[in-house]
Parts: structure tokens; C-alpha cells; sequence
């Protein structure tokens, strides 16, 4: 196992989907599904995103169809719509959409700008479209956030092998702060080629591969290489925490596993805070090619809206099934005229890496 520990940032358009799946399914259990509360009676749009320091701009968009009598709730891909996001000292990004393969999976249209997110900064997202309307909503970026005295070891917890992830977080006294804790398998796809006469090969596919042998058999020594791609796909692993100071210790027992830990600064504003989370280990290595991937833990400082938003979403899955639907509400985003959620963050993030990646 290789540890690597990382102080920038992955390319937000990795964690599109990831976001917007798990979004689109705290807000109404599925991207179609029949339910009975909180429904919209018109079509709106739909921005589910998150803005990272480091990062460039991927928004990714779409818009709610509501069928029927309202009991049922689609999303379809927003491609014409015009986007903009503006920084607090006036400077003013244009974002366009985004027909790249990679993104082929992504059940929203991704609207992108190569410019990067900056740290304590302010922005402003505008989406306008003839037949909508006009969505606004605000994010701030906080102050990077500093990890110190980091530890793992292999352990279990109620009866799971789990990772423990221990650290402090030195607290920036200067503002609240709204901590997430979470870890997710990012996919990969492994690369085979090789070289002949100055031109590259791919030596997955059939051509490639009918094209080595031959010159293999010709007596050619000739090295295949690899090249470990990450693709846009994530699994969201399981963690636990016996933290009563986290904000999980009021959505459920402490005994059940979270997609995400929630840590509020109030009790501790301005000074060195130790805790610890837990990751079930199950996915950390694969026998499946199509589970391989690399294990990322991630320290994330939030705004408050995206904070609140993932909390309600968390709160959801944890009530869901305990209590009556019409007892339930799905989590309340910072778009106006619009739904969803347009967040900001900072981030530190650690490699991990149990599978072998051949």
C-alpha cells in the first residue's frame, strides 16, 4: 500500500458526476421517483456544484420536468442556457457548454471555464434561459484549511475493518467554519501501449495488440507500457465516528455509518481541534477490473449553504424509511428562482492505494 498526501487540488470536472448524482438523490430519493411533498408545480432550473480553490469551472446543469398530476419529478440536460459566474472584485467569467466525451456520462449539461477558484473569495453564479427564466446564487470559498499530526491504522469497528483516519485541524479563528469529512474510491482505467517507429499503440485494442505479437514474433523487444487514467466515476465509502461533537451525533446513533461527517467550529473557534473518522474498508481492494481504483480521504472546509445542504441530504437518507414520507423534507439549497446548490470549498486530500493498478 502507497500513502500520498496532497495539499492542492483534483480537477473539479472528476467529481461532476459524483456531486450531481448524489445531489440529484438527496432532493427526491431518485432522478424519477413518486413522491408526495415538497414537489415543484413548474419546470425549473437545476444547479447542483461546487466550487474548490485550485480548481477550474464545471457547472453542471439541468432542469426538473414535473409530469402529471406533480407526483413525478424528472431532470433533462440544460445545454442552451447562458452562464456566468463573477468574482468579488468584479471580474466577470463566461462559461460555455462543455460537449466533451468525458463528460458523456453526467446526467446534467456541464457548462466549464478554465479559469481557477481562488481562497476567501466571494463569487456570484447567474444561469438565464429563455424558457426558465434567471437562477442566482452566491458562494464563498473559505481561508485554506490546515491539517496537522495525521496517523492511520488498520482496525475494525463494530464488527467492520475500517481505515482510522487520524488528525487536528488548526481552526481559523477569523471566520465560522463548516468542516466535512468523507472518502470516496475514485475509479481508474488502466492503459496498455507501446512504441514502434516514433508512433504510440495502443495495445488494448485488437490492431494494437495483433501489431505487438507480429513484431514480437519477428524477434522485437519492445516494452509495454501503462498509463493509470482516473476516470469521472466514484464510490462513496462508508465512515463512522465516535466524535459527539459532530453534527451526526443529531442525525443518528454514532453506531450506524455516515456518507460524510459534519464538524462545526462553534465549540472550538480559533483553536487546535484532534478527532478521528473511520473508513469501512470494503472497496478498498478489488478482484473486479471495474472496481479498481485509488482510495481519496478528504478534509473539506465548506460555506454554510453547501454544509447545510449535504447535512439535510445526509438526514434524509438517515430518516428515510424510519418516518413517514410526508414527515420528511428534502434538503433546501441557496438557489434563488431555482433548486438545488451552488457551494464553495477548500479541500486537502490523501491517496491510498490497495488495488493493483496493472
Amino acid at each position: 500500500m502507497v500513502i500520498k498526501a496532497r495539499n492542492n487540488h483534483l480537477r473539479f470536472r472528476n467529481t461532476v458526476p459524483a456531486i450531481f448524482l448524489i445531489s440529484c438523490s438527496s432532493i427526491i430519493g431518485s432522478c424519477k421517483k413518486k413522491i408526495n411533498y415538497n414537489l415543484p408545480t413548474e419546470n425549473k432550473i437545476v444547479v447542483l456544484a461546487e466550487i474548490t480553490a485550485g480548481d477550474t469551472a464545471y457547472i453542471p446543469l439541468t432542469r426538473s420536468i414535473v409530469a402529471g398530476s406533480g407526483n413525478i419529478i424528472q431532470f433533462e440536460k440544460l445545454n442552451d442556457a447562458t452562464v456566468t459566474i463573477t468574482g468579488q472584485n468584479g471580474t466577470q467569467y463566461q462559461l460555455y457548454y462543455n460537449s466533451t466525451p468525458s463528460f458523456n456520462d453526467v446526467p446534467a449539461a456541464v457548462y466549464s471555464h478554465p479559469d481557477t477558484f481562488h481562497s476567501n473569495t466571494n463569487y456570484t453564479l447567474q444561469v438565464s434561459h429563455p424558457d426558465y427564466g434567471q437562477v442566482t446564487a452566491f458562494a464563498h470559498i473559505p481561508s485554506p484549511v490546515t491539517i496537522m499530526n495525521v496517523e492511520t491504522e488498520e482496525n475494525t469497528f463494530h464488527g467492520k475493518n475500517v481505515l482510522d483516519f487520524d488528525f487536528s485541524l488548526k481552526d481559523n479563528s477569523n471566520e465560522e467554519n463548516f468542516y466535512i469529512f468523507e472518502a470516496v474510491k475514485q475509479l481508474v482505467h488502466v492503459a496498455h501501449y507501446f512504441y514502434w517507429q516514433g508512433v504510440q499503440y495502443d495495445y488494448d485494442t485488437q490492431t494494437g495488440f495483433d501489431l505487438y505479437n507480429e513484431l514480437d514474433d519477428q524477434g522485437y523487444d519492445i516494452p509495454v507500457l501503462k498509463d493509470t487514467i482516473p476516470t469521472g466515476k466514484y464510490l462513496r465509502l462508508h465512515v463512522y465516528t465516535s466524535d459527539i461533537r459532530t453534527d451526526n451525533s443529531f442525525i443518528g446513533t454514532l453506531d450506524s455509518s455516515f456518507r460524510r461527517i459534519f464538524l462545526k467550529d462553534s465549540l472550538f473557534n480559533g483553536q487546535d481541534y484532534s478527532t478521528r473518522y473511520s473508513i469501512v474498508r470494503d472497496h478498498f481492494a478489488s478482484g473486479s477490473p471495474e472496481e479498481k481504483g485509488i482510495v481519496l480521504i478528504r478534509i473539506r472546509s465548506v460555506d454554510e449553504s453547501l454544509y447545510r445542504y449535504l447535512l439535510e441530504s445526509e438526514k434524509y437518507k438517515t430518516q428515510f424509511g424510519r418516518f413517514p414520507v410526508l414527515q420528511l423534507n428534502s434538503p433546501e439549497g441557496n438557489i434563488q428562482g431555482g433548486f438545488g446548490v451552488f457551494g464553495g470549498s477548500v479541500k486537502q486530500e490523501w491517496k491510498f492505494y490497495y488495488d493493483i493498478l496493472e
